[in-house]
């Protein structure tokens, strides 16, 4: 959620929470999958010390890691996670009045609900999690018109 591709050293302690936030985020981030080290990495977090923000960033990990996860090893379950604490994210950044203007969350915030309308057999639920998807995918173009990710993810919903 943060950008991490600044050049500049962080002036933040390593053991700080947004520090060890970021180090899972390169994690997932990274060119090889490593189930194993993110999972244990998050579970060393207690999630009842964040910070709002860093709860919500911490979700928004765990949502990236199970759809890595559904990514790599093709396993429903993980996207039906993801989609899931996609729902709980957004209740909490809600609740805790934590806004987020990064498009990166909320790109995948949509193009996970469109998979996962995709992959839905349930007749409810695929209208619903496509809509979720087009709303957020409208709203996100009323503030960045030109995101090209976004333009993109609406004529994929479109098709």
């Amino acid at each position: 959620m943060r950008n991490l591709n600044v050049k500049q050293k962080s002036t933040r302690k390593s053991t700080s929470q947004i520090s060890r936030l970021e180090e899972i985020h390169k994690l997932i981030n990274g060119r090889k999958f490593q189930p194993y080290l993110v999972e244990r990495k998050l579970s060393k977090i207690k999630p009842s010390y964040l910070s709002p923000y860093c709860l919500v960033y911490y979700q928004y990990l765990n949502v990236r890691h199970h759809f890595n996860y559904y990514k790599a090893e093709n396993i429903i379950e993980h996207l039906e996670l993801a989609s899931g604490l996609i729902d709980t994210m957004d209740e909490l950044a809600y609740s805790k009045s934590v806004r987020i203007s990064c498009n990166d969350y909320h790109f995948t915030r949509a193009y996970i609900k469109m998979i996962a309308s995709w992959l839905s057999t349930d007749d409810y639920e695929t209208p619903f999690l496509k809509a979720k998807s087009e709303r957020i995918v409208s709203k996100a173009l009323l503030f960045n018109p030109n995101c090209s990710k976004f333009k993109w993810l609406q004529k994929q919903l479109q098709a």
